[in-house]
């Protein structure tokens, strides 16, 4: 499944890309980052293996408040100087709420 994916991917880049940033600075945000950025992948294992219906819903939605969850730790870091800023790197608006979306 695609999202599982690219959740996996994610994770890639917030130990590889952020984590070097934030190490050593503040041990608690950085472990935050590091339970918000598993559980995006674990929540989407979980909803993919139960099929369709609420439990997996319920599953893509924690998956994507724990994905919002990274993004505002990252802009967070940002903002209180605790990372440097990447050339790429703005504060972002998080994705909507909404019902969790179906990946083929």
């Amino acid at each position: 499944m695609k999202v599982y994916e690219v959740s996996v991917s994610m994770v890639q880049v917030v130990h590889s890309e952020v984590v070097p940033l934030v190490s050593g600075r503040d041990r608690e945000l950085l472990d935050q980052l590091h339970r918000a950025a598993r559980s995006v992948v674990l929540n989407v294992a979980e909803g993919v293996g139960v099929g369709r219906g609420k439990r997996r819903d319920q599953h893509f939605r924690i998956a994507l408040g724990s994905a919002r969850e990274v993004m505002a730790v990252v802009d967070l870091a940002l903002a209180t100087g605790l990372a440097r800023k990447h050339a790429a790197s703005q504060p972002r608006q998080p994705p909507k709420a909404g019902r969790a979306q179906r990946a083929g």
